[in-house]
């Protein structure tokens, strides 16, 4: 019995461990996302006081662009997983 529950300790550890390291890495690429986005942003405006008015705005569009189609997509794959939990949990009560 002590070993079972040594065992269980040690998995429930190891998941403690695993939510960390993705929370950490969710984090950091949110930051690098933001910094890339930024400096683009930035570039864009830099050409734009260069009179390069094309190039500037396609800069600052296609960045901005990027950036609300990860957060859309990240909203549709998060509304996607809670209804395939939901829809599992459901499954789970009706048997």
């Amino acid at each position: 019995m002590a070993m079972a529950e040594r065992q269980s300790a040690h998995r429930e550890t190891l998941e403690a461990k695993v939510i960390e390291a993705d929370i950490a890495k969710q984090t950091r690429g949110s930051i690098f996302g933001f910094i890339i986005s930024l400096v683009v942003i930035i570039g864009g405006f830099v050409l734009l006081e260069q009179g390069k008015k094309v190039e500037g705005l396609a800069s600052i569009i296609g960045s901005l662009t990027s950036l609300v189609a990860v957060f859309v997509y990240g909203r549709y794959e998060q509304k996607k997983e809670r209804n395939d939990k939901s829809a599992a949990l459901e499954a789970r009560k009706n048997r």
